[in-house]
């Protein structure tokens, strides 16, 4: 049995007790719990929190990185070896790599936790003394002995006895004891649009949970009336709290698409090394020296900075995410911005203002009532109300309020739609003023619409809804939910960047539509009275279907979508459930945020593409290379030590790549992981140094072992970072960003000092070298760049 179904049965099992039963079944008492009573109870129950329990889980995923592991692998090869050095290499890489993203997702983690605290709420509860009576055959006697204290809502526990007003978070699972006129808005639990009546009427559940009106549950809110409640559940035995407990993991394998490009290098290397392994060894020899170097070739093949750079490229998304009011909560979610190409949204907040304003109105004397219906009403108003009283100039409401006083009002309720005020003028005529609901045709375009009562009633203290019957419509009050005005440009540039709006919405599709045709995305998929199961299964048919998903949500109806979702947002103000769920929190509802981090998830992914590409092409080609020495030489073409420094210095030339420009190109459209596009690419790219290799091989047939192996060292190094910049773009003219240009021409600099200074058993080069070294180079970057023009053309990207 799951959590949820659990908790639903106990719930429906208390429903069907009448008041008097339920607090002889849980122990309490109508006026509440003592200090020792309650304390005991959180000792036994836990606080009243919905954790979040992901982070062992993160630490595990990271650690079981493929590269991670091969890379802990090949170190401990090198330690078995004794080849010291390139085991801290290679341990430094790992290390730096976890540590950079442990220390992100811990900051932004830190970042969500300063957001749960700026909501922290207590609730008002009965408190009984120790010598208080603890047992009452009528839940009114609540009152006797009882006090009310403000206390956390974390110390809630079942048994204690709430006090609910509008306005009120409900603070826990609670079953009525009294309600008087309460009206409570349930739509992040359950999707309803409209708010939902309670009382204390006893029956035993038939259908689903939610539907109860005994129970009001952690995550909605009191919107009218009130009442007092007795807690039944809390924490993890909430309604709320058991779904929560569903949302610790998604199903799906977040991470495939990086985890398919792994592979594919592995495999790579997986066969490649023991060629090397057996060719070196039967052509010289010594399997030690072999061994050693098919290591190293292991190393230069996998680009073992590859788990730094997706770090670092991610930490820095992430950063520039954090100037656009985005927090990122995990590094992984940077990239599936940029892979995003259905967005699903809601209606309500995202594509509106969530506010509601006065549209049009039939006359004055409409307005005028309207306003005197609104402003002098003492119960919570609601977004109507305050778009009739914004309506009105300053000086005509002073005008309004001084003509008419308060005598009596009729509260709203969800059988007759309505509330009125009677109200009394200065010559003390009384005066019934009703604001309701009517049917009317402008509801079909997206357009509420209220209607507006008058009638004359005889002087007295007390009226009743009876008095209602007879009065006249004088007129109609016509509302809208505005667009955003940032809504209808976002959705814009979203388009362009090639990311499809599905707009899945509780409202009804009349009103949908409406909104997306004033912001012009009339021809967007609209989904309509979806509930929170319904929403999942969107996403998870959009999700089988080949697209990459990202689902913005804030309600408990949400989570379920967003646990499907390849990449969960939601906002800040959003319950902690979803913000819990969700990878991107947004400190601002707005769909230019969302567009400003799909292009930085584009740039972040274009450069990691970069260097992956870069690497794992060029090291292919040394492969191959070495390979061909092997045949070729009566000696090892360079020495292990030699071809892991040069792997180091080209890597550290990369570590700025997270720092290149974009060509537009590369984040005009959504770009996915792809293994084999991988594999084409290296099969493609990677034998073309190979071929200038063996040119050099013949230049220097003549040269001592030493000098060959720096002759090579120094042109393996040079070439590597001379061809990041043809084939960093697509372009044949696009500069690189300073940051990439500095660190190639260090590192250049310093293989060409190198053989100067004697270390890794390299020796300076004679003179004739240099010219075959420009050759090469040189010839090298034209066959690249012309390769890269056909590839292009073949296979319309590059990168």
């Amino acid at each position: 049995m799951t959590r949820t179904t659990h908790v639903a049965a106990t719930l429906t099992e208390l429903s069907a007790m009448d008041a008097g039963a339920l607090i002889r079944h849980l122990g309490a008492s109508p006026a509440g719990l003592t200090t020792l009573e309650r304390n005991a109870r959180l000792a036994r129950h836990g606080r009243n929190e919905v954790g979040d329990d992901r982070r062992p889980r993160q630490a595990r995923r990271l650690l079981r990185s493929p590269f991670v592991g091969l890379l802990l692998g090949l170190d401990l090869v090198l330690l078995l070896t004794a080849n010291y050095a390139g085991a801290v290499t290679v341990g430094v890489m790992v290390l730096v790599s976890v540590l950079l993203r442990v220390t992100q997702e811990h900051r932004s983690d830190r970042a969500a936790k300063r957001l749960r605290d700026l909501v922290a709420t207590t609730a008002t509860v009965a408190k009984r003394g120790t010598g208080s009576p603890r047992r009452f055959t009528e839940p009114a006697a609540a009152a006797l002995g009882a006090v009310t204290a403000e206390v956390p809502v974390e110390e809630l526990v079942p048994g204690d006895v709430v006090h609910l007003k509008a306005g009120d978070l409900v603070p826990a699972d609670c079953r009525l004891l009294t309600a008087n006129s309460l009206v409570v808005e349930q739509a992040t639990l359950s999707g309803e649009s409209l708010p939902v009546r309670k009382t204390v009427t006893t029956d035993r559940i038939a259908g689903n949970v939610l539907d109860s009106p005994v129970f009001c549950f952690l995550g909605s809110t009191v919107v009218g009336g009130s009442a007092t409640a007795m807690v039944v559940g809390t924490g993890r035995s909430t309604y709320l709290g058991a779904i929560a407990s569903r949302l610790t993991e998604p199903d799906h394998d977040t991470d495939a698409g990086m985890r398919s490009v792994s592979w594919t290098l592995i495999r790579f290397t997986l066969v490649l090394a023991p060629i090397v392994l057996a060719v070196s060894g039967l052509t010289h020899g010594d399997w030690t020296e072999a061994t050693l170097l098919a290591v190293s070739v292991a190393v230069g093949l996998t680009p073992e900075m590859l788990p730094v750079i997706v770090a670092a490229n991610l930490a820095k998304g992430a950063n520039d995410l954090a100037r656009r009011q985005v927090i990122v909560k995990r590094l992984r979610a940077v990239h599936a911005f940029g892979q995003m190409d259905v967005l699903c949204v809601d209606k309500t907040g995202t594509l509106t203002d969530d506010r509601i304003v006065l549209a049009d109105h039939t006359d004055e004397p409409t307005l005028e009532l309207a306003y005197l219906n609104a402003t002098l009403s003492t119960g919570l108003r609601n977004p109507f109300d305050r778009a009739v009283i914004d309506a009105v100039e300053p000086d005509r409401r002073l005008l309004l309020e001084a003509g008419w006083r308060l005598v009596d009002e009729l509260p709203f309720d969800h059988e007759r739609r309505r509330m009125s005020v009677v109200v009394r003028d200065t010559e003390g005529r009384h005066l019934l003023v009703t604001k309701g609901a009517v049917d009317h045709d402008a509801a079909a375009d997206g357009t509420r619409v209220l209607g507006v009562w008058r009638k004359e009633v005889s002087a007295r203290e007390i009226y009743q809804v009876s008095d209602e019957d007879g009065a006249e419509l004088v007129g109609h009050l016509f509302f809208q939910d505005p667009p955003k005005e940032s809504a209808a440009p976002a959705l814009r540039q979203l388009r362009e960047l090639g990311v499809q709006i599905v707009v899945v919405t509780g409202d009804n599709e009349a009103v949908a539509r409406k909104v997306g045709h004033d912001i012009g995305i009339a021809d967007a998929t609209v989904h309509a009275r979806a509930t929170p199961a319904r929403k999942a299964e969107i996403v998870r048919e959009l999700r089988e279907a080949g697209h990459t998903v990202g689902f913005l949500g804030d309600g408990v109806n949400d989570a379920a979508a967003l646990r499907e979702a390849d990449l969960a947002i939601s906002v800040g103000g959003a319950l902690p459930v979803a913000r819990d769920t969700a990878e991107v929190i947004l400190l601002r509802k707005d769909l230019t945020v969302l567009a400003n981090g799909v292009l930085a998830g584009r740039r972040t992914f274009a450069n990691t593409m970069k260097y992956v590409k870069l690497t794992a092409s060029s090291n292919f080609g040394n492969v191959l290379s070495v390979l061909a020495a092997a045949v070729l030489l009566p000696f090892l073409p360079m020495l292990p030590v030699q071809l892991l420094v040069q792997n180091l210095l080209y890597d550290i030339a990369q570590l700025a790549i997270p720092w290149d420009r974009v060509d537009r190109e590369q984040v005009s459209s959504p770009r996915k992981w792809a293994g084999g596009d991988l594999a084409r690419f290296m099969l493609l790219v990677g034998p073309l140094s190979s071929v200038f290799d063996v040119a050099l091989f013949a230049a220097m047939s003549h040269y001592s072992p030493a000098t060959f192996h720096t002759g090579w060292f120094v042109e393996g190094l040079l070439s590597q970072l001379l061809i990041v910049h043809v084939i960093r773009t697509p372009r044949l003219r696009s500069r690189a960003a300073w940051p990439v240009l500095a660190a190639t021409a260090a590192m250049a600099a310093l293989g060409l000092l190198l053989p100067f200074t004697g270390l890794f058993g390299l020796v300076p080069p004679p003179a004739t070298y240099f010219p075959w070294l420009t050759t090469v180079v040189i010839g090298y970057c034209v066959l690249v760049q012309v390769v890269k023009s056909f590839y292009v053309r073949k296979f319309t990207a590059w990168l």
